[in-house]
């Protein structure tokens, strides 16, 4: 886009390098550091943001925020690469059902979060190479979408475990609407809904907005002017009040509190009722005709499936506690002392402290390791995602590599599989029996239990 003679521009020479031709982001401040820390601090705690900026405690702490950044960028596309490889394990056809399509789900959000956080780190430790077409569509794709992708997996999160819950604490419920193909729609899209209600203010809170820079005359770096892009915050994302109530006590409440106590709730359920569960199969296996034992092995079955998800599910809720406590953290320190905060900010001060400032980034960084790290956390805690993944990764070795395992049933290089159509429907009509038999097995056991 052309600029008019009329526009006014910065012809600030000082503020462009001239070995690099690049802008100068701050004026290093030849000041003495005894003199610096002397006017920094008031008496209510606020500092001096620039003379902050000028510490070498904060130049040590960009140098971290830095290595941050890289360590962000690194291991969101190893786990983008593992997300995908999940992804294709959890989608092939002996794989499918209700708790691993919401894994799907979960990994499809997971890998979003894994992309804008990648973004992310470029845009603040290496903003070269942040692309100015992504820069003028920011507040409507990468800022907004960044905390949706979050939240989703969150609440997808929940959503397994409540499907969890119903399949070992309600097994009567749970055996008549597991047939229902589409019944994980019906938890992942209240789960994208209700991620998306709570950040739909998120798209008003950012701009794009663009300067005048006129360097023609400073060096041969510029031939003309040009336009500079950048992002600023709207008015709504100043307001103090939308500030305490929204941006800090929502988002602790919807993405810290309500999620951290459902999720202990549901899994310390889902626990006493599967050691309730083996124990009483324990005791019921003693002393029975070959019959009733038959029945009561097929239900030591389904009963070892439904502890083997348990299993993925309270892996994948340890490792969402692990990651997640400190920002919960954080944010509540940052709600508990939001007044104050924002009193320094209507001074033209600050108060954030450096401590604080280490510990986001290293939140940030957190999110990006538990949005990583599915494939691990379902390879070793789920027996059938590792046999399904061991087959699939055959499928893609060379046939001398697959001719030396001549224990696992292959035969000149080639799986020897049964057709997927018949199988399939063979286990479905196995599940089918052994539902009923379960329940036949269950009202048995009630009825004994009352005489």
């Amino acid at each position: 886009m052309s600029i008019s003679p009329s526009t006014h521009c910065i012809t600030d020479c000082s503020i462009l390098n001239q070995t690099t031709c690049q802008l100068v982001s701050r004026r290093p401040m030849m000041v003495d550091q005894d003199t610096i820390y002397s006017h920094l601090w008031s008496q209510d705690g606020c500092y001096n943001s620039t003379l902050f900026q000028a510490t070498e405690g904060y130049k040590v702490y960009e140098k971290f925020s830095v290595l941050m950044s890289v360590m962000m960028i690194i291991l969101g596309l190893l786990g983008l690469c593992g997300n995908m490889f999940s992804i294709a394990v959890l989608a092939r056809k002996e794989m499918r059902n209700c708790f691993n399509h919401i894994l799907i789900a979960i990994n499809i959000c997971d890998s979003l979060h894994l992309v804008f956080a990648i973004m992310d780190a470029v845009r603040n430790s290496f903003g070269d190479f942040y692309p100015v077409q992504l820069l003028q569509i920011f507040p409507y794709i990468h800022y907004p979408f960044y905390r949706i992708s979050l939240c989703a997996s969150i609440y997808l999160i929940i959503s397994v475990a409540i499907e969890r819950y119903l399949a070992v604490c309600q097994p009567h419920h749970y055996r008549e609407v597991q047939s229902d193909s589409c019944r994980s729609l019906l938890y992942i899209l209240p789960s994208l809904a209700t991620a998306l209600a709570v950040n739909s203010s998120r798209f008003l809170e950012t701009e794009t907005d663009r300067i005048c820079i006129d360097f023609s005359k400073c060096g041969p770096c510029y031939d003309g002017a040009v336009w500079a892009y950048y992002v600023k915050p709207t008015k709504l994302r100043m307001d103090k009040q939308y500030i305490i109530y929204y941006h800090t006590w929502t988002w602790v409440v919807s993405t810290g509190l309500v999620p951290f106590i459902i999720l202990m709730f549901l899994n310390l359920r889902i626990l006493i009722s599967l050691k309730r569960l083996r124990s009483r199969l324990n005791v019921s296996c003693s002393g029975v005709n070959p019959d009733k034992a038959k029945m009561r092995e097929r239900r030591v079955t389904q009963q070892s499936r439904d502890l083997n998800l348990a299993i993925v599910l309270i892996s994948t809720v340890i490792m969402f506690f692990f990651c997640h406590l400190p920002r919960l953290v954080t944010s509540i320190y940052e709600a508990a002392n939001i007044h104050s905060i924002l009193d320094c900010r209507e001074k033209g001060q600050d108060k954030t402290p450096l401590w604080f400032m280490y510990v986001t980034a290293a939140v940030q960084l957190l999110m990006v390791v538990n949005a990583s790290l599915n494939l691990p956390i379902y390879f070793f805690a789920g027996k059938s995602f590792r046999e399904t993944s061991m087959q699939l990764i055959r499928c893609f070795l060379p046939p001398f590599i697959i001719r030396v395992d001549e224990d696992n049933n292959i035969v000149g290089g080639v799986l020897t599989v049964e057709p997927s159509t018949s199988a399939l429907e063979q286990v479905e009509q196995v599940e089918q029996v052994e539902g009923q038999l379960d329940m036949l097995v269950m009202k048995e056991e009630e009825v004994m239990t009352v005489h």
